[in-house]
């Protein structure tokens, strides 16, 4: 290999990792992921954690290439449904995810020493990995990153640092913005990158380039742009899920000018041998707390990570750097970790799964007390964890497969080899991409759609796509289409389900019915007013632009979705991405829907009782129903509110209530509960045994005393008092908040255009007053 900055802090790596762990800080460019693992082999066997995917099977390529030997023999590699390795192999490159499994099957005991690589990015996995390694002191450490201060981290670690100063080439950087303070902005981002590109070409840049955009979407959208208006250039886009094909071009050197669209997959680990220019939008997209719910929201880069994608230009030669920002933009430093950010779910039935539990761990950071209770919570409800936060024999169960906890819990819940097989290639489907497949806009397409899959049911377009099966009108992208099948037979294998090729039939309504039984969270109703909104009780989504769930249906299940930000400070915007219509009945039948009891009618010369039934705020159905003895009193207290029963009592009672919790305020008893008419008149009837209708001939209102105010007393605190103020084209409700000496007077009818006079009021010396109508709220003087 070639002699890189890192190299000069090899002699005392090799002293000093025999007795200390590591932490090495060194530029980007500078050799770490490539020389450090050869040192460390040197002396026992080696894992190193590598954040993504692409890093993994690209550095145990080189290295193994490098060293002359065949890959997955003595250097490979294991990632999610992907592995090249022996139990002989001296290095294997692994996901955090892989080694987080590992570590709960064995502690990684076949391994003397673990390397995490680019710590600086602050991943959940790798926070957790780091602290059960910590405690389990078991494994010589090497921590590395370009960016984060080592201070901490090596203190945490109890390790050393050694820092290689320099890099290899010089990079240098210009701004392309209107002022020095300019953020980085997603405004006319295309337009902005393409002309850059354009001018940077006409120039002459003859090496290639690396653009950085924030996702998939920018990446698509630029790369068709550049093919039609650059020439002679191989336009190639670099992300997560992106085909060997790509991934392979982008890092291979060519002959060709090439112009990478990448993502922050490009931003580590990764060389991309001729980048002579980086083009930086300055953006990513990031996962963030908002109410509860991981929210995924684009924004500008850290320092640490725009230092980070400078880096790239200067890995095999000197380069330059265009950023779409200010020189002195206000970036925070450093991108705050995921275990600040992001639910905990997954983390907490992780750390359990190693015989930990999280809310012990020493982290480098406090938790955010209210993700992990959430998180704790939840996974109780599912059985995952038992009360002591210790997991349960489910929880082994669900944590093993390689996808989110809640997707596992999915499939652990429904019974039936059919359909637990259907459920695990819908999750299969679900676990890749929302961009699996695409339905075209034209009418043509959509018949041939709605042909093939008359309720436009989600579940039966996953299925149907992981199966292989044809799915008229929809256009499928196959490398994604390829990597769930993988991840379906993955899980058959896992489960003893039969292979994906022998599938059993697709059990679509059987399905529905168990998860609407077991899993009501996932049952949403549409709201009946906002068409494109569903809710459950406690969240509501909204349809994706390119869902196409059918306005004939008012209820779904809802099997993914994700949260963006909304408009103000709190709310959030939940997507439904996935959806499977299902009947109003079933939710009624599996008794999710609140029974209330509506009016009384006389059919007939027969007295019958609504029955309505209510999910998420919606009734979804009304019967009439000869009343039963259950029944008798909540439907006489509704006839008795709606005036149709005893029609004097209620308004009578109202204003007595009001007025004895007003009598006890002002005599200085603070500690008398809040009384409804609605409870205080069914107490009544209980104490009075009435079971039915014909019951109440026996009364009348007089029958009903509310025992408060004495009676010589209560007319002239009610005049004294009053509820209700009558004046000239103006009614007004009189609300008393003793505790602050403070009338608020709400405006209920009346033409009256000025305001209220205090002459006009009762005498209420020593009080303030105040008129409220609308939102306006002033004092009467």
């Amino acid at each position: 290999m070639s002699l890189l900055p890192i190299n000069a802090i090899r002699s005392a790596f090799s002293t000093s990792i025999s007795q200390k762990n590591l932490v090495i800080q060194s530029e980007t460019g500078s050799g770490k992921s490539t020389h450090l693992p050869l040192w460390a082999a040197e002396k026992g066997r080696v894992l190193v954690i590598e954040p993504r995917r692409i890093a993994c099977t690209a550095l145990a390529e080189y290295l193994a290439q490098q060293s002359g030997t065949d890959l997955g023999t003595e250097i490979g590699y294991a990632i999610k449904l992907d592995s090249q390795y022996t139990e002989d192999c001296k290095i294997v490159f692994v996901t955090p995810g892989i080694a987080l499994k590992w570590f709960m099957e064995d502690k990684l005991a076949t391994f003397e020493f673990v390397m995490i690589d680019e710590f600086h990015e602050r991943r959940w996995d790798t926070d957790i990995l780091l602290a059960l390694l910590n405690t389990h002191q078991s494994h010589r450490l090497i921590l590395t990153s370009a960016t984060m201060e080592s201070g901490p981290l090596a203190k945490y670690a109890n390790a050393d640092v050694l820092v290689a100063e320099g890099r290899q080439f010089n990079v240098t950087v210009s701004n392309m913005a209107a002022h020095s303070q300019q953020m980085p902005s997603d405004k006319d981002l295309e337009q902005r990158i393409i002309e850059t590109l354009q001018q940077a070409i006409q120039q002459g840049e003859v090496g290639d380039i690396l653009v950085f955009l924030p996702g998939k979407k920018e990446i698509t959208q630029c790369v068709q742009v550049a093919e039609a208006k650059l020439s002679n250039v191989n336009v190639i886009p670099l992300f997560a899920g992106v085909s060997d094909i790509y991934r392979n071009q982008a890092l291979t050197a060519s002959t060709q000018q090439r112009v990478i669209f990448a993502t922050n997959v490009a931003e580590t680990s990764l060389t991309i041998p001729n980048v002579t220019l980086v083009i930086d939008s300055g953006l990513e997209r990031r996962t963030h707390q908002r109410n509860g719910r991981t929210t995924l929201l684009l924004q500008a880069i850290s320092k640490a990570s725009r230092d980070q994608r400078s880096g790239r230009a200067g890995r095999t030669q000197a380069g330059r750097v265009i950023r779409l920002f200010g020189e002195h933009a206000p970036l925070e430093s450093m991108t705050p970790p995921e275990l600040q950010r992001e639910e905990l779910v997954e983390v907490v039935l992780s750390a359990a799964s190693c015989d930990a539990k999280l809310r012990d761990m020493p982290l480098l950071e406090p938790l955010p007390e209210k993700s992990l209770y959430l998180a704790e919570d939840k996974l109780k409800q599912m059985g995952a964890i038992d009360s002591e936060l210790v997991i349960t024999d489910y929880g082994l169960r669900l944590c093993p497969l390689p996808i989110d906890t809640l997707f596992s819990h999915m499939i652990s819940v429904v019974e039936g080899r059919a359909e637990k097989e259907t459920v695990v290639d819908l999750v299969a489907g679900l676990s890749v991409s929302n961009k699996l497949c695409s339905l075209s806009n034209s009418d043509i397409a959509l018949d041939d759609f709605l042909r093939w899959n008359p309720k436009s049911c989600d579940l039966v377009t996953l299925v149907s796509i992981i199966r292989g099966h044809e799915c008229h009108g929809l256009t499928i992208d196959n490398e994604l289409r390829k990597e769930a099948r993988a991840l379906a037979k993955q899980i058959r294998t896992e489960l003893s389900l039969p292979d994906l090729e022998v599938s059993s039939r697709l059990k679509r309504e059987e399905v529905l019915l168990q998860l609407v039984n077991k899993l009501p969270e996932l049952v949403f109703v549409r709201r009946e007013k906002r068409r494109e909104a569903f809710g459950n009780g406690y969240l509501e989504v909204v349809l994706g632009r390119n869902n196409h769930f059918l306005p004939a249906y008012e209820a779904a299940i809802v099997f993914d979705q994700f949260s963006l930000p909304g408009r103000g400070n709190k709310r959030i915007l939940t997507i439904g991405t996935a959806l499977a219509p299902i009947e109003l009945s079933w939710i009624i039948d599996a008794g999710l829907a609140d029974c209330r009891i509506g009016e009384c009618v006389n059919d007939n010369q027969e007295i019958k009782i609504a029955h309505e039934y209510y999910y998420a705020n919606r009734r979804l159905k009304t019967d009439y129903v000869e009343p039963t003895e259950d029944d008798a009193i909540p439907a006489i207290v509704s006839q008795v509110i709606e005036g149709h029963m005893l029609p004097l009592l209620k308004d009578k009672r109202v204003t007595e209530i009001a007025a004895w919790q007003l009598y006890c305020q002002l005599n200085g008893n603070k500690s008398v509960p809040v009384v409804t008419f609605e409870a205080w008149f069914t107490e009544q009837l209980n104490e009075l045994g009435v079971s039915s209708l014909d019951d109440m001939t026996l009364f009348d209102e007089t029958d009903f005393i509310f025992e408060g105010i004495p009676e010589w007393e209560l007319a002239d605190f009610l005049i004294m008092y009053p509820q209700t103020v009558i004046l000239p084209d103006i009614t007004l409700f009189v609300e008393y908040l003793p505790q602050s000496k403070r009338i608020l007077l709400n405006y209920v009818k009346g033409q009256r255009k000025g305001d209220v006079k205090r002459w006009e009021l009762p005498t209420w010396s020593g009080w303030r007053i105040q008129y409220k109508k609308a939102s306006r709220k002033i004092d009467v003087k």
